[in-house]
C-alpha cells in the first residue's frame, strides 16, 4: 500500500496548489497581515491594498471592469447572501438546473417551505446533459421566473451548462440570474461583463487555486441586496442601519487576510500563466482520466457520452461495490476520491444514481503523472480481484 497520495478528488478542492500560493499567503501573513478597513495604521493599509488588487485581478480574469467583487467566507456564505438577500416572496417562481449544491437547493428549499415560492427543476436531457430549451420557454410561459439559479458545472459529472443561452431567455422574462461558478471560476472563460449575469459566485479554493476561506461573487455596481449578518464593517461605524453599498453591506466582521493573499497569488498565478494555458492542462488531465476510466471492464462512467462540454469531474459505479467501499479501496492504495452524493442529490436523482451515489474522481491542472500512475495500478489490482 502507498503512504503517498494521489489526490482526485479537486472538485472538493483543488490540492496542491502552486507553490507561489503557500509562499506569497505565509509570507504575507507574517509581515503584513493586519486588519482590512481597521484604522489607518501600516499593516492595516497594506492589507486593504491586497484586498484592492486581488479584485482587480478577478476583474482582469473574467473582463469585467465595470463590475463590483464582493468577498465573502465561501461560496455557501455568498449564495445564501443572495438568495436570502434578493428578498423572494410567495408569489415568486425560481428555476434551478437539475444539477445544483445543496449550497444552492437548501437555501431555495428553506425560501419554499418558509415562503411559500415555487422551486422548479429545469427540463435536461439526461443522455446528453443539455437543457430541452423549448420546453424551458414553455415552462417560463406558465410560470414567469423571479430568479434563475444555475451551476456552471455539475460538481458530480462536470457537465457544463449553456449558462448565456439559459440566461438570455430568462432576462426576456425579466428575471434575476444567479451563477454559481464555484467548479469553474479560474478554469471556464465567460464574458462576467453581461448583463446576462447579475450575480457571478466563485469559491477562493476550487479552480481558482486560492486557500480555504475565501470566496465571494461578481455583481453589477447598482447592485443591492437586504443584509443577511449585521456587524461592523469599519465605514461610519456611528451609523445603526447597515450601508446600502453591497460591498460595505457585504463585508461585515474581519476578513480572512490570509485567504485574500493567497488568491491574490492564485490570480497573480492564472494572469501569468494564462487561464487558456491552465485550461488545457486540466483538459489533458481530463482526457487521460476518461481514457484510464474507459478501458476498464470492471467500471461505468455516469454520463459518458454527454453532447456537453465537460470540466475535469467524472463520476463512476463500479462493478460489485458500492461507492463507498471503492472510496475506502481505492484510499489503501493512496488514491484520493469522493464516493457518495457530493452535496448535490438533485444531480444524482437527475442522473438515476440514488441512493448510494457514485465514485467521483476529479482532476485539475496540478494533476501529475505519478498520480496517474498510482491510480492506473490501483484500478488494476481492483479489476483483476473483481
Amino acid at each position: 500500500m502507498e503512504d503517498r497520495i494521489a489526490y482526485f478528488d479537486n472538485a472538493a478542492t483543488t490540492f496542491p496548489k502552486p507553490d507561489c500560493v503557500y509562499d506569497y499567503a505565509d509570507a504575507f501573513y507574517r509581515s503584513s497581515g493586519g486588519n482590512i478597513g481597521r484604522g489607518g495604521n501600516a499593516l492595516a493599509a497594506r492589507a486593504g491594498d491586497v484586498a484592492k488588487q486581488t479584485k482587480e485581478n478577478i476583474r482582469q480574469l473574467y473582463s469585467c471592469g465595470a463590475k463590483k467583487v464582493v468577498f465573502t467566507a465561501s461560496a455557501t456564505d455568498a449564495l445564501n447572501r443572495i438568495l436570502f438577500g434578493l428578498e423572494i416572496s410567495a408569489s415568486d417562481s425560481i428555476y434551478v438546473s437539475p444539477f445544483e449544491h445543496n449550497a444552492v437547493t437548501r437555501p431555495v428549499h428553506n425560501l419554499e417551505v418558509a415562503h411559500g415560492v415555487t422551486v422548479n427543476v429545469l427540463p435536461f436531457d439526461v443522455k446528453s446533459c443539455l437543457p430541452d430549451m423549448s420546453a424551458i420557454q414553455e415552462a417560463f410561459e406558465r410560470k414567469v421566473p423571479r430568479l434563475l439559479v444555475l451551476t456552471h458545472a455539475s460538481n458530480v459529472c462536470g457537465a457544463v451548462l449553456p449558462v448565456m443561452e439559459l440566461c438570455t431567455l430568462a432576462k426576456r422574462y425579466g428575471a434575476t440570474t444567479v451563477l454559481d461558478m464555484s467548479q469553474t471560476a479560474g478554469l471556464l472563460p465567460l464574458d462576467l461583463g453581461s448583463d446576462l449575469f447579475d450575480y457571478a459566485v466563485f469559491a477562493g479554493h476550487k479552480t481558482l487555486y486560492a486557500p480555504f476561506g475565501i470566496g465571494g461573487f461578481v455583481c453589477r455596481r447598482e447592485a443591492r441586496l437586504a443584509p443577511v449578518l449585521f456587524g461592523g464593517n469599519g465605514i461610519n461605524s456611528i451609523e445603526q442601519d447597515m450601508p446600502d453599498d453591497i460591498v460595505q453591506m457585504v463585508e461585515v466582521g474581519s476578513q480572512n487576510t490570509y485567504a485574500i493573499a493567497g488568491l491574490k497569488a492564485s490570480t497573480d498565478w492564472l494572469l501569468n500563466e494564462g487561464m487558456d494555458v491552465v485550461r488545457a492542462r486540466e483538459a489533458t488531465a481530463k482526457d487521460r482520466l476518461l481514457a484510464l476510466l474507459r478501458e476498464r471492464d470492471c467500471l461505468t462512467v455516469v454520463g459518458d457520452g454527454m453532447g456537453c462540454e465537460q470540466i475535469g469531474v467524472v463520476s463512476t459505479l463500479f462493478d460489485g461495490y458500492t461507492p463507498d467501499e471503492i472510496e475506502m479501496i481505492l484510499g489503501k492504495y493512496g488514491v484520493a476520491v469522493r464516493s457518495g452524493i457530493q452535496c448535490a442529490p438533485y444531480a444524482h436523482r437527475f442522473l438515476g444514481t440514488l441512493p448510494g451515489g457514485t465514485v467521483r474522481f476529479s482532476v485539475s491542472a496540478m494533476t501529475s503523472d505519478q498520480d496517474f500512475r498510482q491510480l492506473e495500478a490501483a484500478l488494476e489490482a481492483i479489476c483483476d480481484e473483481g
